[in-house]
């Protein structure tokens, strides 16, 4: 049997289609390897490559062994909780909320939030089953699509400003698989393909800053997700070269990034963040809260009066900063755990975090590098934010317009912390499935020529 007549035979008993190509390619090499030994020992090559197939084992057998690993994976658990947290996050948002007038709330408020989950979910299902390297494949012509959307809806006149930042967080967050792409897009390339990375990234915020969004905590999250893909990127080897000094290097530059942020505000008063005066003030609240105290530092003192006199088994109700502003939105958590309790707002951010770490775990274990990168990012900022918002529901964080997976209202929200998910579960689902892509030639080439003057 030559090596075409084995590789037919083994494919045959492959029922995914994307696998097939994965593991044609794999065994390929496997053959190429050990040809390559016999042909050292004097054999002639067509002998070489009849003795290569041959250590291959029986065709048929090693087949169906690959087709038992090479396959769609499911990981029940992530689904179950994912549904389980969607139930526990709409039965707790309608009961704290049902006490609030029409004035407060809609009157549909309940259904509202079904109907968001449900949409989120239906984005979630349709990722899922998707094939993930489309952003790879695609992602100039998609990024292209998406900055021309974002110029045009961020300059659109909007009924009040939080419809405005709502929209901005999207455009914000929406970058952060894109920029995997980008990353992704630049393999091989070495500390160029770093440098190119980063040219995208400060002009993408450069572009943000000229469309006037620039003060929101969305813009600096995103920023910082995806320094931190870049940097997974270096480790991982995705650019080549050195890849620890790489690593070593950004990972300085997430640090020494905040360190300057927080160091303008602190010692120069915000000189050249450029932040409105109550922005910097929640930021040094931080670290000074009570000589904010009439002032910045109102609300964290408010949380944390309301969480010291939270009971464990709840029994209570929504407290004074539900009723202010965040019974639905920003301090979502802070309410439930005052209505239900300590034990059970505990119970909820353990799982969340449970839920959140495990989506980290599986897209670190990727090999498709694609997969590892759009894991990672979106891992990234669904965990930043779910940190930043437990941290300021609990008055130990600065007070920011975020929202946290599974308990914010808002179909923006909803919607894209279901996309994110949607990938982690692609990429997953994808495992041992889809091949890396091909480094396409380039259509177009611009060649110079010295030529000498006659």
């Amino acid at each position: 049997m030559n090596r075409t007549e084995y590789l037919e035979s083994l494919t045959e008993q492959i029922s995914n289609k994307y696998a097939k190509e994965l593991i044609r390619a794999e065994i390929c090499a496997h053959i190429e390897d050990q040809k390559e030994a016999y042909l050292l020992e004097g054999k002639e090559e067509e002998e070489a490559e009849q003795l290569a197939v041959r250590e291959m084992g029986d065709p048929v057998d090693a087949g169906s062994k690959l087709n038992r690993i090479h396959r769609p994976k499911t990981d029940i658990w992530m689904l179950g909780a994912m549904a389980i947290l969607t139930v526990i996050g709409i039965i707790m948002q309608t009961i704290i909320c049902s006490g609030f007038d029409n004035t407060r709330i809609s009157s549909d408020y309940g259904m509202r939030t079904i109907l968001f989950n449900l949409i989120g979910l239906c984005t979630m299902l349709f990722i899922y089953f998707a094939d993930y390297r489309i952003l790879g494949r695609y992602i100039w012509g998609i990024y292209g699509i998406y900055l021309i959307g974002s110029i045009i809806f961020l300059r659109m006149p909007y009924d009040s400003y939080s419809h405005y930042l709502m929209l901005g967080q999207t455009v914000c967050f929406l970058f952060v698989p894109m920029f995997a792409a980008i990353c992704y897009r630049f393999r091989e390339e070495k500390a160029k393909g770093i440098l190119k990375a980063l040219g995208v990234l400060f002009l993408h915020m450069f572009l943000l800053l000229l469309l006037g969004y620039y003060k929101s905590a969305a813009m600096l999250l995103t920023f910082m997700t995806c320094l931190i893909t870049l940097t997974a990127a270096a480790f991982k080897g995705i650019f080549g070269g050195r890849k620890k000094v790489q690593a070593g290097v950004l990972l300085a530059f997430i640090i020494g990034v905040p360190a300057l942020f927080f160091g303008d505000i602190l010692l120069l008063g915000g000189r050249f963040v450029a932040l409105a005066e109550y922005q910097i003030q929640r930021i040094r609240v931080m670290f000074s809260l009570f000589a904010y105290e009439g002032e910045a530092a109102y609300q964290t003192l408010l949380i944390r009066s309301q969480l010291a006199d939270a009971s464990l088994l709840g029994g209570g109700d929504v407290g004074q900063i539900g009723d202010i502003s965040g019974a639905w939105c920003d301090y979502v958590l802070i309410c439930l755990t005052s209505y239900f309790g300590l034990l059970i707002g505990a119970a909820v951010v353990a799982a969340v975090c449970a839920f959140l770490v495990r989506s980290l775990h599986i897209s670190c274990m990727q090999k498709n590098r694609l997969g590892f990168l759009l894991g990672i990012s979106c891992s990234s900022i669904l965990i930043l934010k779910t940190v930043i918002y437990v941290a300021m529901n609990f008055g130990v964080g600065p007070i920011v317009g975020i929202d946290m997976p599974f308990l914010t209202y808002g179909l923006n929200c909803t919607v894209i912390n279901f996309l994110f998910m949607g990938i982690i579960l692609s990429v997953y689902r994808n495992t041992n499935l889809l091949p890396e892509l091909k480094n396409a030639p380039s259509k177009y080439r611009l060649k110079f020529e010295k030529v000498n003057p006659q």
